[in-house]
């Protein structure tokens, strides 16, 4: 599961409260301006941002290269530049419908209206967070890195002992089963299952 930080970029300050109050299970920390912002992804690398599109730019320090975000649209760009898998929700005023639709063109996951409702903006963040959980998953079984099942690890346990008996019985059959306490039938199924050729 995903880490539940979420960071909310915000000038009001009053929204960490409200939302703290609305999401207790999440740690939540919040940022002002788009250089606090960029530092608080790379710091705590949050899996939900909270950004609000209408932020103006903080100065030049913002951003490494020097050129200065000119709004939060440009903010949400630099922070998906920096950790492309965050989820951004863009904090949008209710009349700024072509805002909204900036911000989704940009790669925000998902829009929220300013004000904000509590309950609306919960749901929202859940939302976004399973969706992280989601594809975190995805990439986990991509690479391959997912715990054995049980079955695979008995199959390969049973394939190691199978070998081993053979090679201690010196490809004895008979005596192969012996060792590993079953019947020839039975040791010529496992053989077969396991695609080990007895020479």
């Amino acid at each position: 599961m995903v880490p539940r930080t979420l960071l909310i970029v915000d000038e009001d300050p009053a929204l960490e409260g409200m939302v703290q109050s609305a999401l207790p299970v999440c740690r939540v920390v919040s940022a002002g301006g788009v250089g606090e912002a960029l530092h608080a992804v790379r710091a705590h690398k949050p899996a939900v941002v909270a950004l609000s599109v209408a932020l103006p730019s903080d100065g030049a320090d913002a951003v490494p290269s020097g050129d200065a975000p000119r709004d939060g649209l440009d903010a949400l760009s630099l922070i998906l530049g920096e950790a492309p898998s965050i989820k951004v929700i863009a904090l949008t005023p209710r009349d700024e419908r072509t805002l909204a639709v900036r911000a989704v063109a940009r790669g925000a996951h998902e829009v929220c209206c300013k004000p904000i409702d509590a309950h609306e903006f919960a749901t929202v963040v859940q939302r976004a967070f399973q969706r992280a959980d989601l594809e975190m998953e995805g990439r986990r079984l991509n690479t391959g890195d997912t715990p054995p099942t049980l079955r695979v690890l008995r199959d390969e346990t049973e394939r190691r002992a199978l070998i081993d008996a053979l090679a201690r019985s010196g490809g004895n059959l008979s005596a192969t089963a012996r060792l590993l306490g079953i019947s020839r039938p039975t040791l010529y199924s496992l053989l077969r299952q396991h695609g080990i050729r007895a020479e």
